[in-house]
């Protein structure tokens, strides 16, 4: 297994990632028509960009397995995406690990995420602390209800 930084090459596969992980993963916890339109757009331009900018990979024999971003300047974790077929195998659990570690590594003792209504028990279960519902606006204007979480590093 290999946790290393995303390059630009990775976006294509992690926006589907992302699709896929939505798709499956958030099922059940929003309706159709809100999973629809949180994964309908194509691959948007910048994205590149984003993930060379913070982006980390989680490879198991080549083979991307999950994903997640450290945004250093506002102190957050986002993006935290497993391959459907791998979830609950704790993929996503040694995502968030590395990232964790990232971030002490920058200095930053104090992080904070927007968690999907289904992914929450899995973040408490990892120690962080649930600060309650809100909505997370997403850049195209959409607007979801999510858990706002937070850890002590």
């Amino acid at each position: 297994m290999l946790i290393r930084a995303a390059t630009a090459h990775d976006a294509e596969f992690l926006w589907e990632l992302r699709h896929q992980a939505i798709v499956t993963g958030c099922r059940g916890h929003y309706s159709p028509a809100v999973l629809s339109r949180w994964t309908e757009d194509p691959m948007p331009v910048g994205f590149e960009d984003l993930v060379s900018a913070g982006f980390y990979v989680l490879e198991l024999q080549h083979e991307i397995l999950a994903c997640g971003q450290l945004d250093q300047p506002n102190c957050k974790l986002e993006a935290l995406f497993v391959q459907p077929k791998v979830m609950g195998k704790g993929y996503g659990r040694l995502m968030l690990q590395y990232l964790e570690r990232q971030a002490k590594a920058c200095n930053i003792h104090h992080l904070s995420l927007e968690s999907s209504l289904n992914a929450a028990p899995f973040y408490q279960h990892c120690g962080w602390q649930s600060l309650g519902h809100s909505r997370y606006h997403s850049p195209k204007g959409m607007a979801l209800d999510c858990i706002l979480m937070e850890k002590n590093l």
